[in-house]
């Protein structure tokens, strides 16, 4: 099964009078999908069923005969491929034709099918119907002049996938003898001998090299991260918005598993995600609260970490619902909690004490805006140039999508003066 038959077949469910997402969700537990598929299926079924009376009307007046009556997968077959041709420009028009037409069961599906598609496509109205470049794609040009097409080219690409090992249960050899016996290619990443990239994720998640916790599954570009963090044995730490855990455990094996990493998150259902891994991992550092990071208080903390609520920009590759979604004012609206996040967390440091605030966008407005407003309203805080922590990076850490295969990424390290 692929992404376009979950969604025709969670949409036809919807006709049934299920609701979507259980829908979708009966299907993913039943169906193998790749992470990749599973967020296209919910995006052509979210997006069609949201668009689903202009689409319709769109069919109507191309096709000849009675829509409404047409058989109910068929209908669906024809709504998901129109809502691609209007609003999903990454895949190419002659691809939605034919892995429309494919989906007929007879000649005579097919060639209906066929026939109604390539009038709609020719239909100088409906093409003028066609979504621009999404807001997103805009602001990434506009950011980055020289960069931001092959940015936007990157997120058509399947994301590699990538593994942490777990240093305080096993070697880099044992870990890779265990990946070997279960049959997992796997190769060197970037930056880090602890992570490797590896071919797929399905055969890891339910190993039991993962669940016994001698690896993770963890973005190479945000353990880098973590390494700018630089938290060292014994330091007292404080990982605001933690979850998954994927950093706190990190820097707790960084840590030796020696200090101390409070663990704060706002939703009950993601933090147990934390104490989850923390426990698979065999942390004891990790102590998680439930807690507004906005509101948290505490004192003489040696670090910060913030990893901000975001739009997901330099995400699109593995979230490619973010492009429909955000705007001048959702970016507007996550400003404003980065800007109230990061002030609140920086009262929680010790003099000399750091914090790195971080987020997986790559628009200016969620990172360098928000950063240096923070430092002119907060004159006893200075910017830690990045190239001093880890060996990428300048003044701030910034790894842009498709350059390493990795996460899109943004940090900046703060110290506090007095």
């Amino acid at each position: 099964m692929n992404a376009r038959q979950a969604a025709i077949d969670a949409i036809c469910e919807v006709d049934e009078g299920i609701n979507l997402k259980d829908a979708l969700g009966k299907i993913f537990e039943k169906e193998e999908l790749t992470e990749e598929d599973r967020s296209l299926a919910n995006e052509l079924a979210f997006g069609t069923l949201r668009h689903r009376e202009d689409i319709d009307h769109i069919i109507g007046e191309t096709y000849d005969g009675d829509f409404i009556s047409l058989d109910i997968i068929l209908k669906n077959v024809l709504r998901i491929a129109v809502y691609q041709y209007l609003f999903l420009d990454r895949i190419p028009i002659y691809a939605i034709v034919n892995e429309a037409v494919n989906f007929g069961r007879t000649i005579k599906e097919r060639g209906l099918i066929n026939a109604i598609l390539r009038g709609i496509i020719r239909n100088k109205k409906v093409q003028a119907l066609r979504i621009p470049r999404a807001w997103v794609f805009r602001n990434i040009v506009d950011a980055y002049p020289v960069e931001g097409e092959k940015i936007i080219e990157s997120f058509k690409i399947r994301p590699t996938p990538y593994i942490r090992i777990n240093l305080l249960k096993n070697s880099i050899e044992e870990a890779e003898q265990k990946l070997d016996e279960i049959d997992i290619d796997h190769k060197q990443a970037n930056w880090f001998p602890e992570f490797k990239a590896v071919s797929r994720l399905g055969t890891i998640i339910n190993s039991q090299v993962m669940k016994d916790g001698y690896i993770s599954i963890h973005d190479e570009a945000q353990g880098l991260v973590c390494h700018l963090m630089a938290p060292q044995s014994g330091d007292k730490v404080v990982d605001l918005c933690a979850a998954p855990g994927s950093k706190s455990t990190y820097m707790a094996e960084m840590m030796k598993n020696q200090g101390m990493i409070l663990a704060i998150e706002i939703s009950e259902v993601r933090m147990k995600m934390v104490v989850e891994n923390s426990s698979r991992l065999s942390l004891n550092i990790i102590k998680p609260i439930l807690a507004d990071g906005r509101n948290f208080s505490i004192e003489g903390i040696d670090k910060v970490l913030i990893d901000a609520p975001c739009s997901n920009s330099g995400v699109i590759a593995k979230r490619p619902e973010v492009k429909e979604r955000v705007n001048s004012k959702v970016i507007k609206r996550l400003a404003r909690l980065q800007y109230d996040l990061i002030s609140n967390a920086a009262t929680f440091l010790k003099v000399d004490g750091s914090l790195v605030y971080c987020t997986c966008s790559i628009l200016p407005e969620e990172n360098e805006e928000v950063v240096e407003l923070f430092i002119k309203n907060n004159s006893n805080f200075v910017v830690e140039p990045a190239s001093s922590f880890v060996s990428f990076g300048d003044t701030y850490l910034k790894v842009l999508p498709g350059t390493y295969y990795t996460d899109g990424v943004f940090a900046a390290r703060l110290k506090r003066l007095k």
